[in-house]
């Protein structure tokens, strides 16, 4: 029995054809909004920040600049260097330094976590394999945060530092 469509009838081959052209059509939608979201969670997530920071809101406490990528697949690329010294030299020390390879990540759109390995040197006191834990906030100053833990050779958690200058990002 003939279909009509509009002012026109289509016979059951033509209907046929219809429909196929019509679940190509559709099939072919379906499959590039599943493709947008994949593309999209396949870009990989940044933490970057340079800049210096302060635990009063005044003074520098430490010069700090890293880059972490977290890729789609969950491996992680990137650097952490913490400097105290100079205009922001930390009580006790002539220099303390915390810096390395960063090992594992974990990102929000506001903040990350990340850990790494590297080396803690402490001036005239010389240098030492270590391991660190940050955890910082995006922002600019007095918003962004950074705070430092030490885990290797000792434990030793720093106060959490405001932005003084600089910017921390989280894209």
């Amino acid at each position: 029995m003939p279909l009509e469509v509009g002012n026109s009838l289509l016979s059951g081959g033509e209907r046929g054809e219809s429909m196929k052209r019509f679940f190509a059509a559709l099939a072919g939608v379906v499959a590039a909004c599943a493709l947008v979201p994949a593309t999209a969670a396949a870009d990989p997530t940044v933490a970057s920040g340079g800049g210096r920071g302060t635990v009063d809101g005044t003074h520098p406490f430490s010069q700090f600049g890293f880059s972490v990528t977290r890729f789609a697949d969950g491996s992680v690329r990137g650097n952490f260097n913490c400097l105290m010294a100079g205009s922001s030299q930390f009580p006790g020390f002539t220099l303390m330094a915390v810096r390395g390879q960063v090992t594992s990540a974990a990102m929000t759109t506001s903040g990350a976590s990340f850990s790494g390995a590297g080396m803690f040197q402490t001036g005239n006191q010389g240098k030492a394999p270590a391991t660190f834990h940050v955890e910082v906030m995006a922002g600019g100053p007095g918003i962004g945060t950074l705070q430092l833990t030490l885990l290797t050779p000792f434990g030793f958690v720093l106060p959490t530092e405001e932005v003084l200058h600089g910017q921390i990002s989280i894209h």
